[in-house]
């Protein structure tokens, strides 16, 4: 999630401001470096903060005695956070749900993922977060294993019941992000199961088909996937197999754009600088499409096809 609470930006700053002086030792160290300071920034994505924060929580102890033997300048202020009970737990926490949110988020990058897959995954962690909620009110940290070990490093009857604010938020955020999918829940209930939906809560211009379609005993007995609306006839079925294409029309993009981004390395190499902007747009709609080009025949349809290219 972009929108983090001010204590958790704060302990992103710690974080990183640890991992910053470490990064800085390092190199002079491998480099015999005789300046002492690094510019460096970047905006680290929230994939990689996620295993960032899981590497620094597990050497947050290693991090501590380094800083008091091998950093000259004053760290004090960083030796106490990674000392303080409240940072410990705050880390914990956040390292915790980045994990989660991390799965969420490579769910959602998954390849060929239709509308109906993606609300799921949605649905699936909102889920979890009310369950989260429940975690901290029993403290019973299972799903929550950073948490646990400070619980156990400090107090077994220590109370996280202060994370529920930070859970309550992502309700919050989630619910504020996605409202429009509630609109279209009757749609993604259809898509899903057209022979369990209520045909009087649907939409009047397919109620008639919907009412053949549910008892048709050929179609009843089909398993209910992307294919089964492939298989009505569109003499018969014409406004629901409309009604199905625009929902497969609906569909994740962050796997096709990755693999473009990818591509797009590989393709405008140094060594083809005068490369066109054009050319590179054909040339990555052909790399990212699935469609099978048949490249032999588009050169014979050209009035004067370039082979040699």
């Amino acid at each position: 999630m972009s929108v983090a609470p001010p204590m958790f930006r704060l302990l992103l700053v710690v974080v990183c401001s640890n991992l910053y002086i470490i990064f800085n030792i390092s190199i002079r160290a491998r480099c015999n470096c005789e300046y002492g300071d690094l510019l460096l920034h970047t905006d680290v994505r929230w994939l990689s903060r996620g295993k960032c924060l899981e590497r620094f929580f597990d050497l947050r102890k290693e991090i501590l005695n380094f800083l008091k033997t091998n950093i000259t300048t004053d760290t004090t202020y960083f030796e106490n956070q990674l000392v303080n009970k409240q940072f410990l737990c705050s880390l914990a926490f956040l390292t915790d749900i980045s994990q989660h949110l991390n799965k969420l988020n490579l769910q959602l990058q998954g390849r060929k993922q239709t509308i109906s897959q993606i609300i799921g995954f949605l649905d699936g962690f909102r889920k979890k977060l009310e369950l989260f909620k429940n975690v901290f009110v029993e403290n019973k940290l299972i799903h929550f294993p950073c948490c646990e070990v400070i619980k156990q490093e400090f107090d077994k009857e220590f109370n996280f019941e202060h994370c529920i604010t930070h859970i309550d938020e992502l309700i919050v955020e989630f619910k504020r992000r996605f409202e429009e999918i509630e609109l279209m829940r009757p749609q993604i209930n259809l898509f899903n199961n057209p022979m369990a939906v209520e045909i009087e809560k649907q939409d009047p211009s397919l109620q008639l088909e919907l009412c053949e379609l549910q008892t048709d005993p050929f179609l009843s007995a089909k398993e209910i996937d992307v294919s089964f609306w492939k298989t009505l006839p569109v003499e018969k079925y014409p406004i629901l197999r409309n009604f199905a294409l625009k929902m497969l029309s609906m569909f994740g993009t962050t796997y096709i754009c990755e693999c473009t981004f990818s591509n797009l390395k590989h393709i405008k190499s140094k060594e083809r600088n005068r490369l066109t902007d054009e050319t590179l747009g054909h040339l990555l709609r052909v790399s990212t499409t699935e469609i099978e080009v048949d490249f032999t025949k588009l050169s014979i349809e050209k009035p004067h096809p370039q082979v040699s290219h």
